[in-house]
C-alpha cells in the first residue's frame, strides 16, 4: 500500500485525529484549581503537564490553533502553557474527559502514557547532553512517539485484545499493529500528526528516513530504549537500542545504562501518575544478562494486497510514489518485515537508505552509508538484472561486516531497482529474525513487486 489517500489506515487517521482526547486523573487534581496554578511556576506547571500525553497534545493544540497565520509555532508544552494563560489551561483540563470515565482499558492507557514520559525524560537527557537549544520540543515529539497506539486506546479499538497480546510478546509495535490491525501504528501516527497539523518534529520523527537528521534520531532512540525498559531489556534489540544511546551522549554502554538508571530514579518520583509500581532503575543493565526471548512473528503474506498493489503500481508514474509504493506492497503483499530502497549517489560512489518500511524502531538503518568499493560481492546486484536470494551461509562468506551487524546476518532478498538503463538503486528485504524463513513463494513476490516497479518511469517520474 502507498502512503497516501488509498493506505489503509488514513480513515482511521482522519477520525481519530478529531478524537476528544482525555486527560489522566492526576492532571485534573494538578489542574482542577486555577487560584491555586498562579503559586506554581511556570517550569512546575509544564513538568505536569508533560507526564500526560493527552493533556500535553491537547495544549499545544490549542496554542497552535491560537496562532493561526503567524509563521511561529509553539513545539513545546511549557510555551503552550505561557501563551495560553492560566485560566484557559484551567479551561482546557476541565473541559477534557478522564481516562477512567471513558477509556474501556485506562490501566493499558496510563502504562502507555508511563512509557511515553520517560520516553520524553530520555530525550530530554538526551538532548541536555547534546546542548540542544530546545529540548522541551524533542521531549515533546518523544512524549507523542506512539500517538496511533495511544488514540487506539483511547477510543477503545475492537482489535485491541489481539494487539496488546502481542506486544506482550515483546513484537516490535509497528510489526504487531500489522499482525493485528492490518497496518502499522508508526503509518498512523504520521497520518494522524499531519492530520493534526502538530509540530514539525513530531511528523518528522515518526518517518524513518529522517533518522538521518540527528534531533529525530535522538526521539527514535529514547523512545526505543523507554520501550525496552518496560519491558525489562528482555527484546531482541535491548543492547542495540542501548548502544546507540551510548553513542548519541559520547559514554560508554555502561554509563549509558546508568545514565538511564537515574532517569527512571526521577521518573519514580511521579510513577503514582499512572497507578502502577516504580520501575527498577537497574533495568536497564540487565541487557547484558542471560539469553534475550526473541520474538517470532511474520507478517502474513496477504495475496489480495498483493494483486491490488500490482495493479496500483502498473497504473504510478510518479517515481518516488512508485518507490514508496514498491516498499509497502513488498511488506503488505509478500509479508517481508523489513524493506529499505538505498539510493546509489550521483557520483555512483555510494548507497544510503532512502526509503524504509518496518525500521521506525532501527534507526540505525536511515544513518547507515556504504561505499559502493566496499560492497564485495553485493555490488554485483547493482550490475544483474535478476533479483538475488542470499541465504545465511553467502551472507556469511560474502555479506560485507557493516552490513552483516546492521541487518543481523538474517536471510535476504536483494536486487537492484533501474529506470531504464539508469540503476537508481538497491533494494533489501528480509523477515528479520533468524527464527523466521525466506520462502520461495516470498522471493517470487519480490520479483514479481520490483518488475512492475522498475519499469521505465519517463519524464513525468522525475518529481
Amino acid at each position: 500500500m502507498s502512503l497516501g489517500k488509498d493506505a489503509p489506515y488514513m480513515e482511521e487517521a482522519a477520525r481519530l485525529a478529531a478524537l476528544e482526547w482525555p486527560i489522566l486523573e492526576a492532571s485534573d487534581a494538578v489542574f482542577a484549581d486555577p487560584d491555586a496554578l498562579v503559586n506554581r511556576s511556570l517550569r512546575e506547571l509544564a513538568r505536569y503537564a508533560e507526564r500526560d500525553p493527552g493533556l500535553s497534545l491537547r495544549l499545544v493544540r490549542r496554542a497552535n490553533a491560537s496562532r493561526r497565520g503567524l509563521r511561529q509555532e509553539v513545539h513545546a508544552v511549557g510555551d503552550a502553557i505561557s501563551m495560553l494563560g492560566l485560566q484557559n489551561v484551567h479551561r482546557e483540563a476541565a473541559e477534557a474527559p478522564r481516562v477512567a470515565d471513558v477509556v474501556t482499558r485506562p490501566q493499558a492507557y496510563r502504562e502507555l502514557a508511563a512509557q511515553s514520559r520517560l520516553a520524553a525524560m530520555i530525550a530530554g537527557e538526551i538532548a541536555h547532553k547534546r546542548h540542544d537549544t530546545e529540548p522541551g520540543e524533542v521531549a515533546l515529539a518523544a512524549l507523542l512517539n506512539q500517538l496511533g497506539l495511544l488514540a487506539l486506546l483511547a477510543e477503545g479499538e475492537p482489535r485491541l485484545d489481539r494487539l496488546l497480546e502481542m506486544l506482550e510478546l515483546s513484537a516490535l509495535p509497528d510489526e504487531a499493529s500489522y499482525a493485528a490491525l492490518g497496518y502499522a501504528t508508526d503509518d498512523l501516527s504520521r497520518a494522524m500528526a499531519e492530520q493534526m497539523a502538530l509540530p514539525e518534529l513530531v511528523q518528522g520523527t515518526l518517518r524513518a528516513v529522517n533518522a538521518a537528521h540527528h534531533r529525530a534520531y535522538e526521539v527514535m532512540v529514547a523512545s526505543a530504549v523507554a520501550w525496552q525498559v518496560f519491558r525489562g531489556m528482555d527484546t531482541a534489540r535491548g543492547d542495540r537500542d542501548l548502544g546507540l544511546l551510548a553513542g548519541l551522549m559520547g559514554l560508554t554502554d555502561k554509563e549509558a545504562a546508568d545514565r538511564v538508571g537515574a532517569v527512571i530514579e526521577r521518573f519514580n518520583e511521579d510513577v503514582a501518575v499512572y497507578q502502577r509500581p516504580p520501575l527498577d532503575p537497574q533495568t536497564p543493565g540487565r541487557v547484558w544478562l542471560g539469553e534475550r526471548y526473541r520474538p517470532r512473528l511474520a507478517l502474513m503474506p496477504r495475496a489480495d494486497l498483493l494483486e491490488t498493489g500490482l495493479r496500483a503500481l502498473e497504473q504510478e508514474t510518479n517515481r518516488e510514489a512508485r518507490i514508496r509504493r514498491m516498499l509497502r506492497v513488498m511488506q503488505f503483499g509478500v509479508g517481508l518485515n523489513r524493506v529499505v530502497f538505498a539510493r546509489l549517489s550521483r557520483d555512483g560512489e555510494s548507497l544510503r537508505a532512502e526509503h524504509l518500511v518496518g525500521t521506525l524502531h532501527e534507526p540505525e538503518f536511515s544513518h547507515f552509508v556504504i561505499n559502493r568499493s566496499a560492497l564485495g560481492p553485493l555490488g554485483r546486484v547493482l550490475e544483474e538484472d535478476a533479483a538475488q536470494w542470499w541465504d545465511r551461509r553467502r551472507i556469511h562468506d560474502e555479506m560485507p561486516a557493516a552490513v552483516r551487524r546492521l541487518t543481523g546476518g538474517v536471510d535476504c532478498l536483494v536486487a537492484r531497482l533501474c529506470d531504464g538503463d539508469r540503476v537508481l538503486g538497491m533494494v533489501y528485504a528480509d523477515r528479520r529474525a533468524r527464527d523466521l524463513d525466506l520462502t520461495p513463494v516470498a522471493f517470487e513476490g519480490f520479483r514479481r513487486v520490483l518488475a512492475a516497479a522498475a519499469r521505465p518511469f519517463g519524464s513525468s517520474g522525475e518529481h
